[in-house]
């Protein structure tokens, strides 16, 4: 039975060989790993639990203990990254951005996450934790980071650049664009020392009077906090530890990016 999160053979193709293969010695390996993709993909677009998943996907533990590995390997930061420079280049871009959106978003936690990794936002009044996302002008993640609830915007988003900084041998970055969470010399300051860039703080034109009122660059991140919202799985961070978390982020990401190479 085919569902609406399988892999085309081309975008299949795409990232097949950053799937590792079957270690040498021993049993072949039996497991369709087309399949566990595909299982891991329906988990976070339909967020259904993992012993949840349909009997025509390879065993439940032995999907879950792949998309583990694979987290733990760097495999899916790999696919990410490969496939977001793919994706700028098909879109007549450079492959480094000149212009980063960053933006927050608290979340809820599920019964499973560990309790040293949720925290509380009194501002958002939110018990769980806080995603930190840097994108591009086409609302592309760049890259993503995850903490407790209670972190301050301004050393979460250093820790989404430092990430971004470790990943770039030469960066492009001109401007980084962010709400007011972010002000301080602490943030604008390491930008500035890590990219050479400065940072732009949105203005919030929305009223009463004038209705919502989009800023200016700044909507992409909104945009792109939409898109999460597609992926059932991620309207509550249902996992275990942040790590996981931080994967689930990506894999929403891989899905949109790679239908954007290979359209269905």
């Amino acid at each position: 039975m085919a569902y609406d999160t399988d892999l085309t053979d081309e975008q299949w193709g795409l990232i097949k060989r950053h799937i590792p293969r079957a270690k040498k010695g021993g049993r072949p390996r039996a497991t369709n790993m087309r399949r566990v993709v595909d299982a891991i993909l329906y988990v976070v677009v339909h967020g259904c639990k993992w012993r949840g998943l349909p009997k025509e996907f390879p065993p439940w533990e032995t999907v879950y203990r792949y998309f583990a590995e694979l987290q733990q390997r760097g495999r899916w930061r790999r696919i990410h990254y490969d496939l977001y420079e793919r994706v700028r280049r098909a879109a007549g871009k450079n492959p480094q951005p000149s212009l980063l959106v960053i933006d927050s978003q608290s979340v809820k936690t599920g019964k499973c996450a560990s309790a040293e990794t949720k925290g509380y936002d009194g501002g958002k009044r939110v018990k769980g934790r806080k995603r930190f996302i840097a994108t591009d002008s086409l609302g592309l993640l760049v890259d993503v980071s995850v903490t407790t609830a209670n972190r301050h915007d301004t050393k979460g988003g250093k820790k989404v650049m430092t990430k971004y900084r470790k990943r770039a041998k030469n960066p492009r970055l001109k401007k980084v664009v962010a709400d007011k969470g972010f002000r301080g010399t602490m943030f604008a300051g390491y930008v500035k020392s890590a990219f050479k860039a400065v940072v732009e703080i949105g203005q919030n034109h929305t009223t009463a009077k004038t209705g919502f009122v989009p800023v200016k660059n700044r909507w992409v991140v909104e945009r792109s906090f939409a898109w999460l919202g597609d992926c059932r799985r991620l309207t509550i961070d249902q996992e275990r530890t942040i790590s996981h978390s931080c994967g689930m982020v990506r894999l929403a990401f891989i899905r949109l990016m790679l239908r954007r190479v290979v359209p269905v």
